[in-house]
């Protein structure tokens, strides 16, 4: 099964505290340990740099911690969906069309990696979020 992983899940998934940590870590952990194909957008590695190595958290996550929780857990076990211009573009042209501004153009820019990956299932914490982007996926779209 391919499954797309949303920043939110990924970062729950890290972050022990998060209230949806226990739900989001065995998904990881499946990808990691490849009894499902994980896939991540390329957008997501900066966004999961960037929120854990901002979190309120003690002791603080460092940027060499954050670096290697993303090659360890991600970059060693995840396909990553990258973009072209092309597809920026085309995206740009999906978000005027469903009325989409501000930061949920960014769950726009996930949901294109899932469009292009061909994926079975995507998971985030943002269910609603990603079915008003992408409305002909809802019924890939779940929590995990």
């Amino acid at each position: 099964m391919k499954v797309l992983f949303d920043t939110s899940v990924v970062i729950a998934a890290f972050i022990n505290s998060h209230p949806a940590h226990k739900r989001s870590l065995p998904w990881l952990q499946k990808a990691v340990k490849k009894q499902i194909e994980g896939l991540v957008s390329i957008h997501s590695l900066i966004e999961i740099y960037s929120v854990i190595t901002r979190l309120p958290l003690s002791p603080k996550i460092s940027t060499d911690l954050a670096l290697k929780l993303i090659k360890e857990n991600i970059l060693n076990s995840f396909k990553l969906i990258t973009y072209g211009s092309g597809d920026y573009i085309g995206l740009l042209a999906s978000l005027e069309k469903n009325n989409i501004s501000g930061g949920a153009s960014y769950n726009g820019l996930i949901m294109w990696a899932a469009e292009k990956s061909k994926e079975d299932k995507i998971i985030t914490l943002n269910v609603n979020d990603f079915i008003r982007v992408s409305p002909g996926l809802v019924d890939k779209i779940s929590e995990p």
